[in-house]
């Protein structure tokens, strides 16, 4: 099977195989031809769920749209033993427009709505895979009370006669 997209770990559990696709090239249809425009339906990054049931034809029977692409995550089978698989992922890739994945926001630090500092929880039930969805998308960093993300130099210098640095804007 050939479905362009870049890195990705792929954990198998059973019959399922999980595959992330972080690069901008990557299509929902698997297509060779990639996708040039800037905001498009036809772009797929997230996670990709193949039934492996016969490996001389995976078949993909999930995806889940993500607003940041990823090549590592983190996979819980088994979860409480009710038939869902986990997987736990933080975006290490460039944010997609609001125009191309609703709710996708590229703010800074302390901005609530921000795709950056999170880690997704995507829920995949194991005998429906393309029911699988995020169920929860935490801040890291984050003080409960007040959701605002905490230790993240805001840019600047040190002090008097200093080097002046970047901010930080990535997990």
């Amino acid at each position: 099977m050939v479905c362009p997209g870049e890195q990705g770990d792929v954990p198998i559990v059973g019959e399922l195989l999980i595959m992330w696709v972080e690069q901008t090239h990557g299509r929902l249809d698997c297509g060779l031809q990639g996708v040039n425009e800037e905001a498009s339906s036809e772009r797929f990054r997230g996670l990709r769920i193949l039934d492996l049931s016969n490996l001389r034809r995976p078949v993909q029977v999930g995806a889940v749209q993500t607003c940041r692409g990823s090549h590592t995550h983190s996979v819980v089978s088994g979860a409480g033993g009710n038939g869902k698989i986990l997987v736990y992922y933080s975006g290490t890739a460039s944010i997609r427009k609001e125009e191309e994945l609703a709710g996708c926001n590229d703010g800074s630090a302390g901005d609530d709505g921000t795709a950056r500092f999170r880690i997704d929880v995507i829920e995949t039930p194991v005998a429906h895979p393309s029911r699988a969805r995020i169920v929860h998308s935490p801040a890291v960093f984050a003080y409960p009370e007040t959701g605002v993300l905490a230790g993240l130099w805001r840019g600047g210098d040190h002090g008097d006669e200093t080097q002046e640095t970047r901010r930080t804007d990535q997990c």
